[in-house]
């Protein structure tokens, strides 16, 4: 079945797409961020580390911080908003290919991509209160999908939907280092047949 172009990718580390000279360094900035608190929070803890100290790891002013991350929490996990961009929602309405299929480039669009999975998985070993704050964005996430996705299906099949490209999500996460959105869609999809054929 055919379908349109994948939606626009976010300014995120890891895009493949082509970016001028200001997203670039936009990124360079968030990766600082996401390194400083990353960095910080696993030595110290979430509460013994201020926006301030992770600022001045990264060289920029704490009113910086906030156009990049809404907390301490999302800085050290390398979270961004939950919302879905209004791009990628329009592409994500106006395509006709499977519905699964779509979703999955839809997350992998807008998610953003652990550049270090080992220091992620060695954050949340280290600090377990930290994976509370995932599964905090994961749900706040899931909300936001489900009103793109029901723009094209009733609301329990885009449940349904959400909650198996999500769950896929989880599981790509526990594997290798994902480095593209290209990539992360593929891994997407691949872990969906896996678990449909569980089932079959």
């Amino acid at each position: 079945m055919p379908t349109t172009a994948a939606p626009p990718v976010p300014e995120t580390p890891g895009s493949t797409a082509p970016c001028t000279l200001r997203e670039r360094k936009k990124q360079q900035t968030r990766q600082a961020l996401h390194d400083a608190a990353l960095t910080l929070v696993s030595a110290h803890g979430l509460d013994g580390v201020t926006v301030e100290q992770i600022c001045a790891d990264a060289d920029v002013s704490p009113r910086t911080f906030f156009n990049y991350f809404s907390s301490k929490a999302h800085a050290a996990l390398g979270l961004d908003s939950v919302e879905v961009p209004e791009r990628s929602a329009a592409w994500f309405t106006e395509a006709d290919g499977a519905l699964v299929d779509d979703l999955c480039t839809l997350v992998a669009a807008t998610v953003p991509l652990s550049q270090d999975r080992r220091r992620m998985k060695e954050l949340l070993v280290l600090r377990p209160e930290m994976s509370s704050m995932v599964m905090q964005w994961m749900a706040e996430s899931r909300q936001s999908l489900l009103s793109v996705v029901g723009t094209r299906t009733d609301a329990q099949t885009a449940r349904t939907a959400v909650t198996l490209v999500m769950s896929a999500l989880s599981e790509v996460a526990h594997r290798d280092t994902v480095r593209s959105n290209d990539e992360l869609a593929d891994r997407l999809r691949a872990v969906v047949r896996e678990m449909v054929a569980l089932v079959s």
